[in-house]
């Protein structure tokens, strides 16, 4: 399976018109290297958005993390969307899906809101629904998986807006604010999605 494709350059100009999944209120494209701005860095360096992700322990640079997306976009395991507004175009997080494994069809989620003045909103169930039926119905996955730290109640919640459940705990997983710290397992299979879809 290709990933998406990227679009012309005229495409590019006006990413709306190609997005490649879009929903009453966003749309996602591909993370592009030119997306890697000065709102980008800060999102990667802001402790309050970074707080609950494992990029929190590095220190990123701009060039580090035009080398990130120049990476995940060269991944054909993986699939890196830009989250954006669909009134005004406007990039607001993003949403990644992978490591796939074809064998099993099984897949992972992460996601970022990066923009603060949109949390709270319903951008990132939204983006998680999308995704989610992206996975099922395009690319015939038959199990996604996501994880969070017990403490981010939010990113928890916004999975299961989105139909997934929470299959377990991971207990004392993690280092969070110098203690073990749990960790969430959330899931959904394309046997769940399709029996909602009815």
């Amino acid at each position: 399976m290709s990933k998406a494709r990227a679009g012309t350059e005229a495409e590019k100009s006006n990413p709306v018109e190609s997005p490649i999944i879009k929903s009453e209120r966003l749309y996602l494209r591909e993370v592009r290297v030119t997306d890697v701005n000065e709102r980008y860095y800060s999102w990667m360096n802001d402790p309050d958005i970074s707080a609950y992700l494992e990029s929190r322990f590095s220190v990123h640079s701009m060039e580090s993390l035009v080398q990130y997306v120049k990476k995940v976009d060269a991944d054909p395991g993986s699939l890196f969307f830009a989250i954006c507004k669909l009134d005004d175009s406007e990039h607001i997080g993003n949403i990644k899906l992978g490591p796939i494994n074809w064998q099993h069809r099984r897949a992972a989620i992460g996601i970022i809101i990066g923009e603060k003045k949109c949390w709270g909103k319903g951008f990132g169930s939204e983006a998680i629904k999308m995704m989610t039926t992206y996975a099922f119905e395009k690319l015939s996955l038959s199990k996604l998986t996501a994880g969070c730290y017990a403490a981010n109640e939010g990113s928890a919640r916004a999975f299961e807006k989105s139909g997934w459940i929470r299959e377990g705990y991971l207990h004392g997983n993690v280092i969070f604010e110098g203690k073990p710290h749990d960790c969430i397992l959330l899931g959904m299979t394309s046997s769940k999605y399709w029996e909602k879809k009815q």
